[in-house]
């Protein structure tokens, strides 16, 4: 257990909108006092990064100061070599961050495969609806459903709810070129009752530039103008000490002239624990009023030891989101721009440039010396075109009177050193013809092309992966106030579609990520990729309505749900041709099996043919065996009668008498006259047994 004195006083100051009124005009005044001498501290650290950032604006801008050498009035032409960097890059960076209206995407955390009920009398089993399936206490999916709400929300609050966002996010990425470094304040406004995210000019935001990193920074300092009434408005609701914090010595006469005021994130021992806590402190820069104390930390921030129940750690909030271009080699802080990069190159090209037109004047318009020897009526001598002025002096005299001074006019040299600085300069801020629109040339092959364009590209990938990484940090911040901030039940309108989020969704969600691809810069390597993808639409192993939905919006095609069916729609022509086709197959179907009784009536035809045959034939066999048999019982007895025992010398003799007389007329038989051994067929001896599997 905490100590609960020491609790219940952070628990009243994290709700406090003033924690001053409870301190004495002592300790007020010394807190005052040190947040000024640390501001003016942090200021001296950073004064030569800030005299360089005015100079990277203004040759941003084109500002010109008036020249004096070589002359009053010389050549003071400024080459757009910065200018032209910083505007590339933000008109890559931009399209790349806000596309369409999705900025953020929630994510899921965990699985998603749903958390079924469970059954009380039968542990370890599932309970199961009527129809079998698992009833759920989440359902699977509900993660992603969530997440999807987040998303749309977040979305539609940065572009809807806050209207001057994406116009801030296009100043930023161009001011971020040229600077290096950028800042997002991100808070709830209870005045607006609705979450803002403002951009910070660096300038204004002060913070020591030798510290070792933004998040360890020890002090953050931002220079805010309020106007006198909206003094007066935080002072009647009670968020300012009701006191006179004068106007800054610059305002002179206008009453009307913003109040600067110093808001500082620090940390004091204003509980006297000897434990620093995050506070905002807010002083009026020129004056050194104390105006406002509030807790730069929550309840879920604070934590407390276990065995002395001291307070143990406490997390500040963070409110502000450091947005980079490139590190600095020298600080943590303030990161370094095109401004830094290109401001020697660009005074050079300056320069060079400048030179050039002076020396092309000088050319144009000559002057040299007159002799004495020459009469004038003195002073100037001007001419208009075509026009000739008569002077008292013969032409040898003339000409021997006259002086010119040689003015060579350009260098050719410079010229060539003028382009060799121009080409470096763009090598380092990746403008090329071909980045810049430009085709390339009608030899190159596309994939040529495309390489060259990824491979210029690097330098702006690794610049945007940052920007990404910041935009991540930013709407993180967002999140945490929804879930804070939000009522427990919220609805907005996106075009046609009204959707509803409350913070539990918020409470139990994942997290947030910015929708904008890291290693995506341009819209050629979006199609690319979208293209990749179609080749796959048709693989069973792939989402083919996902890979449409990706190269939609790829090529930048808004509302693409309305665009896209859920299933695809039949083809009138396509179902045509297939009832065709199926009624063919029915047709020729038909003609099959009517072939195919046909063919079986045909085979039972000739079936019937070759077992009448048959039985014609065996009928046939069986009179003649028939025949055979009575013919030869009669021969035996005719033989029996005419013979006799005495003639033929036995009966056996007689016997085979008969049957040797029979045998001699048989001799010229295949069988030598011997009765086949030809069994009677079964059955009726007029007929033939009908075969297996024939009609009866």
């Amino acid at each position: 257990m905490p100590d609960m004195a020491l609790a219940h006083r952070l628990a009243r100051w994290i709700d406090s909108p003033n924690i001053a009124v409870e301190l004495d005009e002592v300790t007020c005044g010394q807190v005052a006092d040190r947040v000024a001498r640390d501001y003016r501290a942090d200021e001296e650290s950073r004064a030569a990064w800030k005299e360089s950032c005015h100079r990277w604006l203004d040759l941003a801008r084109q500002v010109s100061e008036p020249k004096t050498y070589p002359w009053p009035g010389a050549s003071n032409v400024i080459y757009p070599l910065l200018a032209n960097a910083a505007v590339q890059f933000a008109a890559r960076a931009y399209p790349g961050i806000v596309r369409d209206r999705d900025v953020v995407r929630g994510t899921v955390l965990g699985d998603d495969s749903g958390v079924p009920l469970r059954d009380p009398s039968r542990p370890g089993q599932v309970l199961r609806g009527p129809d079998g399936a698992p009833l759920w206490l989440v359902p699977p999916g509900a993660k992603r459903t969530r997440a999807d709400a987040i998303g749309r929300h977040m979305s539609w609050q940065l572009l809807d709810e806050m209207p001057d966002w994406e116009e801030q996010t296009d100043t930023l990425l161009l001011q971020l070129s040229i600077v290096g470094t950028m800042f997002r304040k991100t808070y709830f406004d209870p005045a607006l009752q609705r979450n803002v995210s403002e951009t910070v000019d660096p300038l204004r935001l002060c913070i020591d530039y030798r510290a070792k990193s933004f998040a360890t920074a020890p002090r953050i300092t931002e220079e805010i103008d309020l106007y006198p009434w909206e003094v007066e408005e935080r002072i009647r609701a009670g968020l300012f000490l009701d006191a006179e914090y004068g106007a800054n010595h610059d305002a002179g006469e206008d009453g009307d002239a913003p109040v600067t005021f110093l808001e500082q994130h620090r940390r004091l021992d204003l509980d006297g624990d000897g434990y620093a806590e995050p506070y905002i402190v807010t002083i009026a820069r020129d004056s050194g009023r104390l105006a406002r104390i509030v807790a730069g930390f929550d309840r879920e921030g604070v934590m407390f030891g276990r065995d002395d129940h001291r307070v143990r750690r406490i997390d500040a909030i963070g409110y502000y989101t450091k947005y980079s271009f490139i590190p600095s080699p020298d600080s943590a802080i303030y990161d370094i721009g095109f401004g830094a990069l290109l401001h020697p190159l660009n005074a050079a090209v300056n320069t060079s440039l400048n030179q050039m037109f002076d020396a092309a004047h000088l050319a144009n318009a000559g002057g040299g010396f007159v002799g004495s020897g020459m009469s004038l009526n003195g002073g100037a001598v001007r001419f208009q075109v075509g026009e000739y002025k008569v002077v008292n002096a013969p032409g040898a005299a003339l000409r021997e009177n006259l002086v010119p001074l040689q003015f060579p006019g350009p260098n050719p040299v410079l010229f060539q050193l003028l382009g060799f600085l121009v080409d470096a300069g763009r090598e380092i801020a990746s403008v090329k013809d071909v980045l810049s629109g430009a085709m390339p040339g009608s030899n190159v092959p596309g994939i040529l092309g495309l390489a060259v364009i990824q491979q210029g590209l690097k330098v702006f990938s690794a610049i945007f992966k940052r920007i990404h990484r910041a935009l991540g940090q930013e709407f993180r911040k967002l999140h945490r106030l929804n879930r804070i901030y939000l009522p427990d039940e919220v609805g907005f309108r996106i075009s046609a579609s009204y959707f509803r989020v409350g913070r539990a969704d918020y409470a139990q969600g994942g997290g947030v990520e910015p929708v904008s691809d890291p290693e995506i810069v341009t819209d050629m390597q979006q199609m690319a990729r979208a293209n990749f993808l179609l080749g796959f639409k048709d693989d069973p192993w792939c989402d083919g309505r996902e890979i449409r939905r990706r190269a939609f919006a790829a090529a930048a095609i808004g509302e693409v749900e309305h665009v896209l069916r859920d299933a695809p729609a039949p083809d009138a022509e396509a179902m045509a041709r297939l009832a065709e086709l199926q009624l063919r197959a029915r047709r020729e179907a038909g003609d099959m099996e009517i072939r195919a009784g046909q063919q079986q009536a045909q085979r039972v035809a000739a079936l019937a043919d070759a077992v009448l045959h048959l039985a014609q034939a065996r009928r046939a066999d069986g009179q003649a065996l028939r025949d055979v048999q009575e013919i030869a019982r009669m021969a035996r007895e005719i033989s029996e009668e005419e013979g006799g025992d005495d003639r033929a010398g036995g009966p056996d003799a007689g016997s085979g008498a008969g049957f040797a007389g029979a045998a001699a007329g048989d001799a010229g038989r295949p069988d030598g006259g011997r009765v086949p051994d030809v069994a009677p067929p079964s059955g009726d001896a007029g007929g033939a047994a009908v075969p297996d599997g024939l009609p009866r």
